[in-house]
Formats: C-alpha cells, structure tokens, sequence
C-alpha cells in the first residue's frame, strides 16, 4: 500500500514539473533592458536597500518579468532585480549584452560573502595567476584612507565558481570597458507576460496531470476499507449458510465449507 501511495506521489510531483517547465516555454519572446546611466544596481530583492552591484553602463539586463515598481531580470548568471525608472525596456537582443570584464590580485586575498573583511570569507585567493570575472562594483568598507570600492566576481579555481567581492585595492588590469551602442524600440512593460500566466492547452494539460495522480491515491486510500467490508460480509453470508435447519436439527451445507 504504501510503496503504491508513494509511486503515485512521484507521479504526481513529475508530472506537475514537466507542465511547469512547458509553461515557461510558452512564455513571450525575451526581452532586454539597457542601463542608460551609471549609479544603476542589481538588487537581490525589489529594494534597492538589497544591492548586489552596479551594473556597467550601457549594458543590458535580461527581463522575466515586472514586479510592483522594478523588473525581474538576469545579468550575466545572476539574477536579481532592477528599478524600472532607471532602464529602459526595449524590442531586441543584444549581439553583447554584458560587459565581459576580468582583472587580476598582486597579492593573495579573498573572497567575501559583502563588501567588507568583516563579512564571512568565502574562497581564498592564493594564486596571484588567476583571472577573475567582473560583474559590478559596490562601494562597502573603506579599507584604504581614498578607497571603498569592492568589486563583485566570479573567480574559477579547479572548475568550480566561487562569486563574492574582493576589495578594488588589491586588484589590477580591469578589462577596459567599451561603451555599448547597441540601441533598440522602447517597448512598454504591457508586452511581459505575467509569471503567473498560462495558455489555455497548458492549463488544461496542468490540471489533468494533477487530476489523475489524485484520484489514483484517493482510489488507494479508500479501495483497502471497502474490501475489508467485502470480504467480512461474504464470511457471514458464508457462516449463515453453511446450517440449514431441519425440523428440531442443523445440518452443513458441505457446498460451502
């Protein structure tokens, strides 16, 4: 009983996955935003008090979808949020919607879950050999008298990514950045799709593959009770009939035994 239930589960949650992931296919086509001015951060929530970084300008952030008073986006491989007064939404895809930035440490140094030696370190950086991918900078601890600036990365050590920030003061040869003039349509916001929305054929989809898994483990919960109730009532219509009564005796029905 309990292997069937748990088969019927795992059914259930499969199923339920695949539509979800059909859903996300039948979204509208992507959309991009481009950063027009600097002082423009990727927030880890829709509040710019949660700021991961400042995103290169000029550049652009893939758009999911709208959230309130900023949009959901992805830059580069992380995701985050973006006020929708300071980009605008536009009709096309960049040939280079991200500023591929390196640089390099002249001395050992690490990795930082924020932008202060305070924070929780990450990954130790020994190897003064090692590029490290740029994303943004933050301003954070000052650790220098003239410098607060921490760069947010990716550093790649034995094919593992380790991101964090690292202090802007131990770090040298930025990749230069070029400005981006790649330009597009301005589109409204009307043109996402909510994350919420589905078509028709995948919500009808969506509901017969919760429907059914359902029904089979309502099938099993209930089918052992009712045989039980079966089989007693065939045991005592069994006993009744094996006497039949013959004036002042019983005798066994040898039919039934």
């Amino acid at each position: 009983m309990k292997k069937i239930l748990t088969f019927s589960l795992i059914i259930l949650s499969f199923l339920f996955s695949q539509q979800f992931h059909i859903a996300k296919a039948e979204n509208n086509p992507i959309y991009y935003a481009k950063i027009t001015s600097t002082g423009i951060y990727l927030c880890s929530n829709p509040d710019e008090n949660s700021a991961i970084f400042e995103i290169p300008y000029s550049y652009f952030v893939k758009v999911e979808y709208s959230v309130d008073d900023y949009y959901k986006v992805s830059y580069l491989d992380i995701d985050g949020y973006v006020k929708k007064d300071k980009v605008s939404l536009m009709n096309g895809t960049p040939k280079i919607p991200y500023f591929n930035g390196t640089f390099e440490i002249f001395v050992p140094y690490s990795l930082y879950q924020s932008p202060s030696q305070n924070s929780a370190e990450i990954f130790r950086l020994t190897s003064t050999d090692i590029k490290i991918e740029y994303y943004g900078k933050i301003n954070g601890e000052q650790v220098m008298s003239d410098n607060n600036v921490w760069y947010y990365c990716c550093a790649t050590a034995n094919g593992e990514k380790h991101y964090g920030y690292i202090f802007s003061g131990v770090t040298d040869l930025l990749t230069e950045p070029v400005i981006n003039t790649e330009t597009f349509d301005i589109v409204s916001e009307e043109i996402l799709t909510s994350p919420t929305s589905l078509s028709t054929g995948t919500k009808i989809m969506l509901i017969i593959s919760i429907s059914v898994p359902s029904a089979l483990i309502l099938y099993f919960l209930i089918k052992p009770s009712k045989i039980m109730q079966i089989t007693k009532s065939k045991k005592q219509k069994k006993k009744e009939n094996r006497k039949i009564h013959h004036g002042d005796y019983f005798e066994f029905d040898e039919r039934d035994l």
